[in-house]
């Protein structure tokens, strides 16, 4: 072969490499805007040809795992996961949405564990919005297994800052509620029922997370379910269905708007306006109530 053919397969060569790089880069933006529109099949789709030509990371995958978690198959999210971890061990939101997986399969103590791990090991390098997150998601096993995780989990029990809680540090918390809903509380309860109380709805709620619906009919149903309980006045009953939906989608503005609301009617007017600010445009209505 001569000199010329030689170069001229060479410029080739690299012109196929260049059209195939400038596909590849073109599949990759395309996935970040199916993300960011929340077209979570597409976003599947669009990775398994990234797949295909030999190109992902641990963002893409991760974009994967997430789209399954919202598509509410769960266990393929988890095998991206494992996925994502393998090429990422010290990925954080990986983690934390493993641990979203184990809530939601009813696995606690798992969940529990992979946030700890997550705390040990990374509670320095977490975004304000995963700290957000994981409070939101914890607070609710801070307050009915308290004694359970300070003696199982303790980093997660620092992260709450679980300590002893007296008699008269409970009793104006329980006082507050009281004045709100009219209803008799015990001075260790807040927005939720402890385990033995709340027996009936948690069981309701675990119905609706075993449903083999999509994660936003999930979330609509446990909505549902909160509303009748609000008219009922069981607030500590709306508060579990509305923290169960909030552990499924951290950013759902109308679950936020009515855990705000919840939040008010039970007389802690400093978390409802916690909820209030996590939305994205600012409800005067909203604001106009919980300040009254």
């Amino acid at each position: 072969m001569g000199k010329a053919s030689r170069k001229m397969n060479k410029n080739k060569k690299n012109k196929e490499q260049n059209m195939q790089l400038e596909n590849v880069q073109e599949l990759r933006e395309e996935l970040r805007a199916l993300f960011a529109e929340e077209k979570y099949s597409d976003v599947i789709n669009k990775l398994a040809e990234l797949v295909q030509v030999g190109d992902h990371d641990a963002e893409m995958l991760y974009d994967g795992a997430y789209s399954y978690f919202m598509l509410g198959d769960y266990s393929r999210a988890a095998g991206m996961v494992q996925n994502v971890l393998t090429f990422e061990p010290e990925h954080i939101a990986a983690r934390i949405l493993l641990a979203r997986i184990c809530i939601l399969e009813d696995r606690t103590d798992d969940s529990l564990a992979i946030f700890d791990f997550v705390l040990e090991h990374g509670e320095n390098v977490l975004t304000q919005e995963q700290r957000e997150d994981i409070e939101d998601i914890l607070d609710y096993y801070g307050r009915n297994e308290a004694e359970h995780i300070k003696a199982e989990f303790p980093h997660v029990a620092g992260f709450l800052g679980l300590e002893p809680l007296t008699e008269d540090a409970a009793v104006p918390m329980a006082a507050s509620i009281h004045a709100a809903t009219g209803q008799h509380v015990e001075p260790q309860a807040t927005m939720s029922k402890t385990l033995e109380q709340g027996g009936d709805y948690r069981s309701e709620i675990q119905a609706v997370l075993n449903k083999d619906i999509s994660l936003k009919e999930k979330i609509r149903l446990l909505q549902v379910f909160a509303g009748g309980y609000f008219m009922a006045n069981d607030y500590q009953a709306v508060a579990a269905f509305l923290e169960t939906a909030l552990n499924i989608d951290g950013q759902d503005e109308n679950v936020l708007r009515n855990l705000a609301v919840t939040a008010k009617c039970m007389g802690m007017t400093d978390k409802a306006l916690k909820f209030a600010a996590k939305l994205q445009q600012t409800d005067l209505l909203l604001l106009h109530f919980l300040r009254q």
